[in-house]
């Protein structure tokens, strides 16, 4: 049986039901988020002045400003679907490399997130400060604005769990890396000054 660490384990004994709850809470909070900021879009984020239909975009008429929040908010979904997920399953993966990789992969991703959340929250809001239209709906806009900006607060505390979480399980793989290159260093230099002088000393007297 490998060394999984603290990772997640189904054995009861082993199960950090803590840190699971905690990563739970977080990722619910931002798919919630993310419904709303991609539902209100999709929902409200359209007006037209003369009907309903062939509208343009809330966020002064600009189309990317507002395809660009759905679809950073529906991938933010998606991903809160399956990363809970994979969090309960990885104590099945009896390979302790794919179980770094899942957690590399979860810290990169929420990192990824966080910074797509920081450029979606400053998107909206710089097109929203330029808009001035009666027919667009302020609440909507608002709260597409607001939740943007709340996303990046939990996304931010899901890359430090996740950070927490690989620095606590995998850093003493790296730790032996450097180690092992500095013995090897070591004894190479070790082993080449005794050569060079042995074959100086050899030469010289």
């Amino acid at each position: 049986m490998e060394n999984t660490g603290n990772l997640p384990s189904l054995d009861n004994d082993s199960f950090d039901w803590r840190r699971f709850i905690k990563q739970t809470v977080l990722r619910t909070l931002c798919w919630v988020f993310a419904i709303v900021v991609f539902g209100t879009i999709s929902d409200q984020g359209y007006y037209s002045p003369t009907s309903k239909t062939n509208g343009t975009c809330m966020f002064n008429n600009n189309e990317c400003a507002c395809s660009y929040a759905v679809g950073v908010g529906v991938l933010a979904f998606v991903a809160c679907v399956v990363f809970p997920i994979l969090d309960v399953i990885i104590s099945k993966i009896s390979s302790a490399t794919a179980k770094e990789r899942i957690v590399k992969g979860d810290l990169a991703f929420s990192a990824a997130m966080t910074f797509l959340w920081f450029i979606c929250f400053c998107v909206l809001l710089n097109q929203w400060t330029r808009t001035n239209s009666e027919y667009v709906m302020a609440d909507a806009a608002r709260a597409a604005v607001a939740f943007s900006f709340f996303s990046i607060i939990t996304w931010v505390c899901l890359t430090y769990n996740s950070q927490k979480i690989f620095l606590k399980n995998y850093i003493y793989i790296y730790i032996y890396i450097y180690i092992y290159i500095y013995i090897y260093i070591y004894i190479y230099i070790y082993i080449y000054t005794y050569i060079y002088t042995y074959i100086y000393s050899f030469f010289v007297f």
